[in-house]
């Protein structure tokens, strides 16, 4: 009897230590492992991974980040002149970015206004970043991409 226990224990430890032994080889994601990036992500167009391609160049506005806010918010308050805000509050928009350079779509991605209030916004930026865009070009040829816009609502305009 004793040397049943003896087998049914010897056979349950070497048992715990094969699944342990399995359980100790984890992948590695090297230090230099690529991540995939993906532009035009959110269309049934085609992407392309762009994460270590030289050939790959993004869309940029001939306007800075910090221009970019100033003429938002004089354009804001003159679309809202009734609103006021005592800190900057912080807008995420989309553009689509034509071959061309012209806006197919803006959509807001993070905002704490109405559906109403946000279709101005779009306007407001479509107006304001109107003919500043430099297209993305891949391999040379210039491509639709998506663009993710940051932009920062000034508390007072008249400070800058």
């Amino acid at each position: 009897m004793r040397t049943n226990y003896f087998k049914y224990f010897f056979t349950i430890y070497i048992v715990t230590l094969v699944m342990d032994s399995f359980a100790q080889d984890r992948v590695v994601i090297h230090e230099h492992t690529p991540k995939s990036a993906l532009i035009c992500a959110r269309s049934n167009t085609d992407t392309v991974e762009f994460t270590h391609n030289k050939q790959f160049k993004p869309a940029a506005s001939r306007v800075s980040a910090d221009q970019l806010s100033i003429n938002f918010s004089k354009h804001f308050y003159q679309a809202f002149p009734d609103k006021k805000v005592s800190n900057n509050i912080s807008f995420v928009f989309e553009l689509t970015i034509e071959k061309d350079g012209s806006i197919n779509g803006v959509s807001v991605l993070r905002s704490n206004f109405t559906s109403e209030e946000n279709d101005k916004l779009k306007e407001i930026i479509y107006t304001i970043t109107a003919d500043t865009w430099i297209p993305a070009s891949y391999k040379g040829e210039k491509i639709t991409s998506q663009y993710t816009l940051p932009i920062i609502l000034l508390a007072d305009v008249n400070e800058i």
